[in-house]
């Protein structure tokens, strides 16, 4: 019940009108220079499982594994240097940091880090569907696919202007704007990472940096619960994809 509700004050917050247009961000990359073919890097969130491997042991040949839950906010307890932040971070990048921790505590420290069990694969889809809400999916999603699952679009929907927001990494996010209109009457679609989040408006956003960081801060003031894959959200850069080719105005 106090996850539905976190998602209907997101979409009150997100709905209420943005300020004027600003300067646009300085960071932006068009559409078609983007690789939307390749397999965006597995990120940890909270409720995954992880397999942290040692190495062989000292006295026995085998591997010495611990397993370890991510907690709601977003650590796990790593002996001998306790509480570290997984979620945010793929593999590979906790496993690095994992090694660089445990260098002050180890003589040439080894651990390899696995996912063993996914807390899920879900879009988050918001606004002016049929049905906003988590939309679980079981393979590399695309934004076409996902609006379908919400229940298409309401009769005074913007879809012309659907954001998609990607988190990358603890702070940073990428934001499109997809004229999912002309997707729907010229094809095309576009590929969507685990836990993104679709948003479609009333009213066309004129300002995707005013826009993300409101909607940024009105997650953190819900808290964690809000919606899976944005645990310990603080937003520091904005990663403007710009729209362009058969997805622009």
């Amino acid at each position: 019940m106090r996850r539905y509700l976190a998602l209907a004050v997101l979409l009150l917050l997100a709905l209420s009108p943005a300020p004027a247009r600003a300067a646009e961000a300085q960071d932006q990359t068009p559409l078609e220079q983007i690789d939307w073919g390749q397999t965006p890097e597995y990120r940890i969130v909270p409720g995954d499982e992880l397999a942290l491997n040692f190495g062989p042991g000292q006295i026995y040949d085998t591997d010495i594994v611990r397993k370890v839950i991510v907690r709601t906010d977003g650590r796990i307890t790593v002996f001998p240097v306790g509480d570290v932040v997984a979620a945010g971070h793929t593999p590979a990048e906790l496993q690095a940091e994992l090694v660089r921790l445990l260098a002050g505590e180890m003589k040439q420290p080894r651990i390899v880090v696995e996912v063993a069990k996914s807390a899920g694969n879900q879009i988050h889809v918001l606004g002016r569907v049929k049905r906003p809400g988590s939309v679980p999916v079981t393979s590399i999603p695309t934004l076409l696919q996902v609006l379908a699952e919400a229940g298409g679009f309401e009769d005074d929907a913007a879809t012309n202007s659907v954001v998609v927001m990607h988190r990358i990494g603890l702070g940073t996010v990428s934001v499109a704007r997809i004229r999912a209109d002309r997707l729907l009457r010229k094809g095309g679609d576009v590929p969507l990472s685990r836990f993104d989040i679709v948003y479609v408006p009333r009213t066309a956003i004129g300002n995707l940096d005013v826009f993300t960081r409101q909607f940024a801060g009105s997650l953190a003031r819900i808290g964690s619960v809000a919606l899976v894959g944005w645990e310990l959200f603080h937003l520091d850069r904005i990663f403007q994809v710009v729209g362009t080719s058969s997805v622009s105005p």
